[in-house]
């Protein structure tokens, strides 16, 4: 599906991690911009958040949620979407997910949201991961697929409306290590929808790169 960019509905999930609960500059250079393309902003942290944190994070969004470092970005992410419910969600155009390891933007994520908005697809993201027909992240299908890198992933109502989509949200996988969240989540999720007949694209096109990945 295409998006209607005048008064779109775009939600965003905002995961944050630091060992110390520290939220630095990049974090809200990366907000400031981020947050102005949202209709809601709900923001995750696992672990620890000092109070300075708390302070700046309060003045993006109400919805800050402190929880457990457990289930590293995917049960981050499942608590932000617990927090908006389904009803909510089924009710967006789009729902961003995206977590501190990005730095930016370079120039606004309007650019972005509009040239993508152009693009018929059900999801998307900003930069992919080319197959590897190894597999050391142990994936269901034996090698890492073509993927949407999980930094930043957006979903349209098309997805979010689909039932398998919220049956894997309502009940992730066990997450207990990075290559868990790899090999059963990041690497396994678009080719799982894609195979379903769902339409995904990246913003940013690397093609003449994939012979480095």
């Amino acid at each position: 599906m295409r998006l209607t960019t005048k008064d779109c509905q775009r939600l965003g999930i905002y995961f944050f991690y630091d060992r110390d609960g520290i939220v630095d500059r990049y974090v809200t250079y990366f907000l400031d911009d981020f947050a102005k393309q949202l209709s809601e902003l709900v923001i995750v942290c696992n672990g620890k958040l000092n109070a300075e944190g708390q302070r700046i994070f309060a003045s993006y969004t109400h919805q800050v949620i402190v929880r457990p470092n457990e289930g590293l970005d995917v049960y981050a992410y499942k608590a932000g979407l617990d927090a908006f419910g389904w009803d909510r969600l089924m009710q967006a155009d789009e729902v961003v997910l995206c977590n501190h390891t990005i730095m930016g933007p370079v120039y606004s994520f309007s650019e972005t949201f509009a040239k993508m908005a152009e693009r018929d697809v059900d999801f998307w993201g900003l930069t992919r991961h080319y197959q590897i027909d190894s597999d050391p992240f142990s994936n269901p299908y034996g090698y890492i697929p073509t993927h949407i890198q999980s930094h930043f992933m957006v979903f349209r109502k098309s997805l979010l409306c689909e039932p398998q989509f919220r049956a894997f949200w309502d009940n992730p996988p066990k997450i207990n290590s990075y290559e868990q969240s790899i090999g059963l989540y990041e690497s396994w999720f678009t080719k799982r929808f894609a195979d379903m007949g769902y339409r995904w694209e990246t913003s940013v096109d690397t093609d003449d790169l994939q012979a480095y990945t």
